[in-house]
């Protein structure tokens, strides 16, 4: 009898150590809104006010597939899109590839590295390498726009609608 409860502890105490473990992808969605970047190369260019949008977000095991667009604007004149896929891991790393040019004047294909901050609003620590690229270091800001108030927005509503009853009253006693 002590055999089979040292036994059936074992196999309990084996299964609880050598289970799989998956942590929970980081609780941010990258998504919204819009992060403008701010960058300068290492041939001295500036890229701010660039921007990433994430289309998309998905969960896969432990961490987040993203894809998405970068619009990069350079100092130089240098602009174009680049739509990239990528991960954010569970120790808030980013990393993205970009696998399409859109309307590109001077940039071509780049692998990104960053850290997501704790507060989810900021990419810390970037930077970017590829064939030909003079890379540096880059951050970026999110910047989520305001929305409009519910009572601002049926208080104009309310107004724009009296103002219609009154034209149309005033047309009918014409």
């Amino acid at each position: 009898m002590k055999s089979r409860k040292f036994s059936l502890a074992a196999l309990l105490i084996s299964l609880i150590v050598f289970a799989p473990v998956n942590a929970a992808p980081v609780d941010v969605d990258m998504t919204v809104g819009t992060w403008i970047i701010s960058a300068t190369d290492d041939v001295g260019l500036s890229w701010d006010g660039s921007t990433i949008n994430f289309d998309s977000q998905a969960a896969d095991g432990d961490v987040w597939d993203l894809a998405g667009v970068f619009e990069w604007i350079g100092s130089s004149g240098a602009s174009g899109g680049e739509r990239f896929t990528g991960t954010l891991e569970p120790d808030r790393t980013l990393r993205l590839q970009g696998f399409e040019l859109i309307d590109p004047v001077n940039i071509v294909l780049a692998t990104y590295f960053a850290i997501l901050d704790d507060t989810g609003n900021r990419l810390v620590d970037g930077n970017w390498t590829g064939i030909g690229i003079p890379s540096d270091d880059f951050s970026a800001v999110r910047v989520v726009p305001n929305p409009v108030p519910i009572p601002a927005a049926l208080w104009l509503f309310g107004t724009a609608l009296i103002g219609l009853v009154g034209i149309a009253r005033k047309r009918n006693s014409a």
